[in-house]
């Protein structure tokens, strides 16, 4: 199995606080104040801890392509105007083989609805669109690809409660009933994906 890049930002113990990726270049999209440690931060807001002062939506990129290793987009799709486009950039500034790590609040969240500027809510097959192993890439709205590497509800790591270790488990396995049902009384707060670009 790949080693799993989410796993190493999101840790058990928070967001990552020093450069795990020593070597490789990192491309934190909407870094705001919370750069990820050896990253590249691109954000529109001039007083974060951008590197690079640049709106998402405004394509393409300060970037070439094939430049990064890894991408995050940490709660940054929700606030897109157009999430196809985004992603369009992420695939073209990313190397083959790059990962890409992608936050995004839960659709019934409520953090997905306290904040005005969300424009788009997301489920466990949101992004099944751009896999071309699933039904919905079928739908071909876009020329590019990923491969899902990870996805988690809520946090990449396994918890250490013996029970909610197994209805995550449980979550996983039948993700459709979660979000169609179980989710009205148990919904968690985010969504994880890590993918890995494919040119």
């Amino acid at each position: 199995m790949k080693e799993l890049i989410a796993t190493q930002i999101y840790t058990l113990h928070g967001f990552a606080k020093e450069n795990v990726f020593p070597g490789r270049e990192i491309l934190d999209v909407g870094c705001g104040q919370r750069k990820l440690p050896g990253a590249l931060g691109m954000d529109i807001v001039s007083d974060s801890h951008a590197d690079v002062v640049h709106d998402v939506n405004k394509t393409p990129w300060p970037f070439s392509g094939n430049n990064f290793d890894i991408i995050l987009l940490n709660h940054v799709l929700e606030h897109v105007d157009d999430v196809l486009a985004a992603l369009g950039e992420v695939h073209r500034v990313g190397k083959p083989g790059s990962r890409v790590v992608i936050q995004v609040p839960y659709f019934r969240s409520i953090d997905a609805f306290n904040d005005p500027t969300h424009r788009h809510f997301f489920t466990a097959r949101s992004l099944d669109y751009f896999f071309g192993d699933t039904k919905l890439a079928e739908y071909q709205y876009v020329s590019f690809m990923f491969r899902k590497i990870g996805f988690w509800y809520g946090w990449p790591h396994e918890s250490k409660n013996p029970l909610v270790h197994i209805v995550k488990q449980l979550m996983h396995h039948h993700a459709g009933f979660y979000d169609q049902y179980l989710s009205l009384i148990f919904p968690v707060k985010c969504l994880t994906w890590e993918l890995e670009i494919v040119k």
